[in-house]
């Protein structure tokens, strides 16, 4: 059942919203002798067009011959009940003024085919052909390369109890209490018929904005899965209440709450400050690609649920919050549902921001950290686009269960530090050294550079990191921010030229030691005062967690980046420093090999 906060109209624009499925301009093969054929609002025949490119980053073929991510869309919406007593019950009009916006919602988000059954045509019948049938058979035939997004928006029916789910009111509902299972859909009905979907896709989301929808979770569901990375298989449901509450209306009149946040939200994925791709050249504005933005399925909830903490006026308290959970459980899914940021009308007629100064069309390729042929053009793209990511950690982080670690699949690489200066040693380096060794991941150390003679610091770190094939390349951290020196360089932080032929000799010392060249941490202000172009031999690891600074400047394109320092990872207790790197697999295997500037060769050998 829903509830409206005050009355609502259906009048959007000025125009009486209503359903216009005759304009579908065809069906599939197997649905053209069946009544479904007008329920296709989009179909794109198979092959006809490419998935958007962020889907395409995002889910990337396994191998050649995969076949492109198909995206699929079912939305039923109910809001003609006219057996309902309620006079005010028999129109659901802020459902009635939601459904156009979620039409042209999932054209924007590049849907392949959306189905879209309401009122009398969303019968018991008609959703099972899909969910039994159609769509089954579709998603089985992707092997695992297909989206599928399942949407209600109606009245709800409560369970008979508080263990019992209720179902979705269809529209020869009489109210709340009706009893014919005809006249409903039973939430423990489509939970097991969206399991069986969410075995085959890639990743399924259901966002169910009815009342006492959040009775589609079994009672045993465990809420602490992952909604937040897109890379990995995941199957969840969203519900804008609990199996016992309310939905409500939204106050403006112009739709639901529930679907009225999701699109704003979305619509907004500039709030999801690492979901875009940001190239900067280090002096001015850093510029963000046109349509280049995502919205993790974890931080539009998020971001819902903050904007329903406010005063109900109809109820005088906060708006219910919303429930998530797996659709799929037993799978352990760590994977989530993505959506994209819509380009505006001027992008869509140009594929260009209408306002340069912030935003470029993407009319290049880039070589994960630089512009192909301009390595002086630095990219910053969404994190989870990188296929090998990794952490840095310290005796502060505490103990590491590797095995939770290694399982995880977030974590491809580990640097720990092992040396401070002449004499400071990490006491953890010598565990996470052995505990990195029986698993897969790849583990390095890292040195913090201070003023010492470079000789001191060389062997200070020659006697604590084994000369070792199998370790990652040394890194060495160069603390260098701008504003009062870090204490690290009081004794010589008015002479950058000394703090250069220290570091330099250093550098070629390790990498004459180790037969791998070591490769610099730093910030923006450390390339700018003290590296410059004078240590592009040497790969950079860059430290950014805001991607709001202007970057660096310089043609050394970065090889590490380390965009936070509140990751968190299944096997550390503690937030660690998360990263990653520029390039594939195999172009991070030539690195742990030999320690070369790969990223600069990237960039520079395309020019």
């Amino acid at each position: 059942m829903w509830r409206v906060a005050v009355a609502l109209v259906a009048v959007i624009g000025g125009i009486l919203v209503s359903r216009q499925i005759s304009n579908a301009a065809e069906c599939p093969s197997e649905v053209q002798n069946t009544p479904y054929c007008d329920a296709f609002v989009v179909y794109k025949k198979p092959g006809t067009s490419k998935p958007d490119w962020r889907i395409e980053k995002l889910i990337p073929k396994a191998k050649e011959d995969d076949a492109d991510i198909r995206s699929f869309a079912f939305v039923v919406s109910v809001y003609n009940y006219p057996a309902f007593t309620q006079e005010k019950d028999k129109v659901l009009q802020s459902v009635k003024a939601d459904l156009p916006r979620i039409e042209a919602f999932l054209k924007d988000q590049g849907f392949d085919e959306v189905i879209v059954l309401d009122n009398e045509h969303a019968t018991k019948d008609a959703i099972n052909y899909f969910l039994e049938q159609y769509l089954l058979t579709q998603v089985n035939d992707y092997k695992g390369r297909s989206r599928f997004l399942f949407m209600y928006d109606g009245h709800g029916i409560p369970g008979a109890d508080d263990r019992s789910p209720g179902g979705l009111a269809l529209s020869m509902a009489t109210g709340e209490a009706d009893p014919l299972p005809t006249h409903s859909y039973g939430l423990d009905d489509l939970e097991n018929r969206l399991r069986k979907i969410a075995h085959l896709t890639y990743h399924s989301v259901a966002l169910l904005g009815s009342c006492y929808s959040g009775g589609v979770f079994p009672i045993n569901t465990s809420l602490g899965d992952n909604t937040s990375f897109p890379l990995s298989p995941g199957a969840h449901a969203v519900t804008a209440s609990k199996a016992d509450e309310l939905a409500w209306g939204a106050p403006d009149g112009k739709g639901t709450m529930f679907f009225e946040k999701l699109i704003a939200a979305i619509d907004r994925g500039a709030s999801d400050l690492n979901s875009s791709q940001v190239v900067s050249s280090g002096s001015g504005e850093p510029q963000k690609v046109a349509g280049s933005s995502i919205v993790r399925l974890g931080r539009a909830v998020q971001e819902m649920n903050e904007s329903l903490e406010a005063i109900n006026p109809a109820t005088n308290q906060y708006y219910p919050q919303l429930r998530t959970g797996p659709i799929a459980p037993e799978e352990n899914y760590d994977g989530a549902f993505f959506f994209l940021v819509p380009l505006t009308s001027e992008e869509q007629a140009s594929n260009r921001d209408p306002n340069p100064a912030t935003t470029i069309q993407r009319d290049f390729e880039t070589t994960g950290s630089a512009v192909t042929g301009r390595p002086d053009l630095k990219v910053f793209s969404p994190p989870e686009t990188y296929a090998v990511r990794g952490i840095d950690v310290a005796r502060y982080t505490g103990d590491l269960k590797f095995d939770a670690i290694n399982a995880s699949g977030l974590v491809k690489f580990i640097y720990a530090k092992a040396t401070q200066g002449s004499e400071g040693k990490d006491t953890k380096f010598q565990q996470y050294l052995k505990g990195a060794g029986e698993t897969e991941v790849s583990f390095g150390g890292y040195h913090v550079f201070d003023c010492s003679p470079p000789e001191a610091q060389f062997k200070n770190i020659t006697a604590t990191v084994p000369r070792d094939k199998d370790l990652l390349p040394v890194a060495v951290d160069l603390e260098w921010f701008r504003g009062n020196p870090h204490s690290l360089f009081l004794a010589c932080s008015d002479n950058p030229d000394v703090i250069r032929s220290n570091l330099k000799a250093l550098l070629f010392e390790l990498a004459d030691y180790y037969g791998k060249r070591p490769i610099i941490y730093t910030s923006r202000f450390g390339v700018g005062d003290i590296l410059g172009s004078d240590f592009n031999d040497f790969g950079l690891w860059y430290a950014d967690f805001r991607k709001t600074t202007p970057g660096y400047a310089g043609d050394n394109p970065w090889t590490f980046w380390q965009m936070t320092d509140h990751g968190n990872i299944p096997g550390i207790s503690a937030a660690v420093d998360y990263n990653v790197f520029f390039g594939s697999k195999e172009q991070f295997a030539a690195f742990a090999e030999t320690g070369e500037n790969v990223a600069r060769n990237a960039a520079v050998s395309l020019k």
